[in-house]
């Protein structure tokens, strides 16, 4: 059985091992662990803007928000008292339909005579000659705009092109970035850097940051060939039993 041809595919663009900053090093230069340090502020600040906006959103009423049984009372009696305009306006609008009585609806139904069917007929014959003069009118027409249908077919060809050129950049900007693959999306970790004050002129002195294991995890995570996933939380169903064996009372003894 052949092999299928995406198989052959890399789900994703991501180098496997990705280089660090330069101001990640153990002894960078000044300008790039500013830079580095700025890039930390910046998502930072962005992680800080989203909390505020879900606090916001949060925002649930304090006790001085609260409505008062005064306001709950005046809020269930709206409606239940009308004034007296309102009131007499019923009244009148009965009143006007009492002068008008029963014969001011009443419909009057006259029977239609012969000459009233040929004239309704010549005016259905006529509407329908003139409709179809306004079509073969109109074909005429459309026969001498040749040459601005063609303008505006080239110019829908051209609106074609151009939004699937825009599909084929997003496509390829979206092969960089990790697809969602199950109910968690991918995050972003943290970026691992020293403080200006942490900084060490030894390689010996200097303290790592990060864990191997969990950058392979993140990897692999962001290269699409697995999904995003939390640690289980583990909760012990029954409280644990310390039994105390004859062997260890014996060693004791």
């Amino acid at each position: 059985m052949q092999r299928p041809a995406r198989l052959n595919q890399k789900p994703s663009q991501v180098s496997a091992v990705e280089v660090i900053d330069p101001g990640g090093s153990y002894n960078p230069t000044f300008e790039a662990h500013q830079a580095l340090l700025l890039k930390a502020h910046d998502v930072e600040v962005k992680r800080l803007k989203a909390e505020e906006r879900i606090e916001r959103q949060l925002n649930f009423p304090t006790l001085d928000k609260l409505p008062t049984k005064e306001m709950l009372f005046e809020e269930l009696c709206q409606g239940l008292v009308e004034s007296e305009e309102e009131e007499d306006e019923p009244s009148r609008k009965c009143d006007d339909e009492t002068e008008a009585g029963p014969m001011g609806s009443a419909v009057r139904c006259e029977k239609k005579t012969e000459r009233d069917r040929k004239r309704e007929k010549a005016l259905k014959t006529q509407e329908r000659r003139l409709r179809e003069e306004k079509q073969a009118r109109r074909q005429r027409q459309e026969l001498f705009r040749l040459r601005s249908i063609k303008g505006e077919v080239k110019q829908v060809e051209l609106r074609r092109a151009s939004s699937k050129a825009k599909r084929l950049a997003k496509r390829q900007a979206e092969a960089h970035k990790p697809r969602r693959l199950g109910k968690l999306r991918y995050e972003e970790p943290d970026i691992e850097l020293k403080l200006s004050d942490e900084l060490s002129d030894s390689l010996r002195k200097l303290k790592p940051e990060g864990s191997v294991l969990a950058d392979r995890f993140k990897s692999l995570q962001k290269r699409n060939l697995i999904e995003p996933r939390q640690r289980a939380k583990f909760k012990r169903k029954y409280r644990l039993k310390y039994v105390e064996k004859r062997t260890f009372r014996e060693v004791t003894l």
